[in-house]
């Protein structure tokens, strides 16, 4: 632009010289707002030896030029070329040798490798005649179908080259150009540049394809993938079973030997196998996910008593894959009773076997009629016995279950027991059994009545007269 608007006044000075001879002066331009605001005539003329001389301002002369841009363009236009004068590069010039260096023996590279890549220049002309170059590294991925330009541009002017090999190099170090690719394969590298005289593509400014040692027209690399691992042991659900609005968290760990970025989806599934929730996540390699259940509102109160499961999926963008299906958590079920203070006391402070003892539960129970509530003790020489049972319905009042019974034999003695209360609905504990250890020991002793008890003595006589009475009668029967 500024090139016409030099010609242009050059020429609108030069032109009343030119048509003075025939008595004719150019008529001025239309005046135009000039940005400075000083000209107010536009255009001035004088007379020199009888002739008009029009004097054009420079404001004047680019306003009208922005004007018949705007209002003529086609005219503007082909005055445009009717004024252009090619460039003409300097006799025996010859464009700078442009090379790809890649001084990496590395021809398989992944989305996060960190790509160092030069550009070799050579420019064996004389430095008078030397322009400066700029150049740009472009990259096509897989599945593109044109190059995009990679890292900033690169200048070299036509005094920084080797004196000794009239070389020098640019490089485009730590690129990843390829950080989003969603598909492997072939990774292309070129690069454009402009000498100010042309513009030239390495990949098709020679003859055919060049290349030798670390320097190429045209770098053809592989982009290849390693799919996300795993790590087994990480996978787990905690607590494995609890109430539906415990802080249940589901944790996993992947790593990805590339380093990418791994989608972590999670899945739970219901008691009938059907997906009940999808979370994902996108965390680093290496780096422990955890989703809580109660941050997502996984479960709620009409999840409770219900079995659920899960899994995960995972992948990098590239490949992926999924983890077995898991089981948990399982969900108690909702309280429904209330139980405290078990306990036990023996008749007798010596604690024989063949005592009663009392075994007592204090049950709050809201709303369950009919409730069952069954007594077990244990002992070494009877496990898990079975005692007996008590039935009470929903009161307002916490109610007292009474046991009063004989629990043991003799062949309890001089052991200790255990006793659980076991119920027919779920306590607030989303148990349902609740039971307790006995203080001590049972009596070691066996017999229940001392030797100089009336009981014992009574005994003794029935066992002597039963004997003399029996021998009575066999003598008279076998000595009639």
């Amino acid at each position: 632009m500024k090139r016409l608007a030099a010609f242009l006044i050059v020429t609108l000075l030069l032109l009343p010289l030119v048509v003075e001879a025939q008595g004719v002066s150019p008529s001025p331009p239309k005046s135009t707002p000039s940005s400075s605001g000083g000209s107010s005539g536009g255009a001035s003329t004088t007379t020199s030896g009888g002739k008009k001389i029009v004097k054009l301002e420079l404001d004047d002369l680019i306003g009208n030029l922005e004007k018949w841009k705007q209002d003529e363009p086609q005219e503007y236009e082909y005055l445009k070329k009717l004024l252009h004068i090619p460039f003409v590069p300097p006799k025996n010039y010859s464009a700078p040798t442009v090379l790809i260096w890649y001084p990496s023996e590395k021809t398989k590279i992944t989305r996060n490798d960190n790509l160092d890549i030069y550009a070799y220049v050579k420019n064996d002309n004389p430095i008078e005649v030397r322009s400066d170059v700029y150049l740009y590294l472009e990259a096509k991925g897989p599945g593109d179908e044109n190059f995009t330009r990679v890292g900033s541009q690169r200048v070299i002017l036509a005094n920084e080259y080797s004196q000794k090999s009239n070389s020098t190099i640019r490089d485009w170090s730590g690129l990843t150009p390829f950080v989003d690719s969603r598909v492997v394969g072939n990774a292309t590298f070129r690069i454009w540049f402009n000498d100010m005289h042309s513009t030239y593509l390495t990949d098709t400014m020679y003859t055919r394809p060049y290349q030798k040692d670390d320097y190429y027209s045209i770098l053809e690399l592989e982009l290849v993938n390693s799919p996300p691992e795993v790590v087994g042991e990480s996978i787990r659900v905690e607590p494995a079973r609890a109430r539906y609005n415990d802080p249940i968290r589901y944790a996993s760990r992947f790593v990805d030997a590339d380093g990418d970025l791994v989608n972590v989806t999670l899945q739970v599934l219901d008691d009938q196998g059907r997906e009940r929730a999808n979370l994902t996540q996108e965390v680093k390699s290496g780096t422990n996910v955890t989703f809580s259940a109660s941050e997502y509102g996984l479960f709620g109160e009409g999840d409770a008593g219900r079995n659920f499961s899960y899994r995960f999926t995972y992948g990098d963008g590239l490949d992926g894959n999924a983890t077995e299906i898991y089981p948990g958590p399982s969900l108690l079920p909702s309280p429904k009773i209330f139980v405290s203070d078990s306990n036990v006391e023996a008749a007798d402070e010596n604690r024989y076997w063949w005592q009663n003892y009392r075994f007592s539960l204090k049950v709050k129970n809201l709303e369950v009629d009919n409730l069952r509530i069954d007594l077990y003790t244990s002992t070494p020489s009877h496990p898990n016995r079975y005692q007996d049972t008590r039935v009470i319905n929903a009161s307002e009042d916490a109610q007292v279950v009474l046991f009063d019974l004989r629990p043991f034999d003799v062949s309890d003695a001089d052991e200790s027991f255990t006793y659980y209360f076991k119920y027919s609905a779920t306590d607030q504990n989303s148990e349902e059994m609740m039971g307790g250890t006995s203080d001590g020991k049972i009596h070691p002793k066996i017999v229940r009545y001392p030797i100089y008890s009336a009981v014992t003595i009574g005994n003794l006589l029935f066992v002597l007269l039963a004997a003399l009475a029996g021998g009575i009668v066999i003598e008279r029967r076998l000595y009639r």
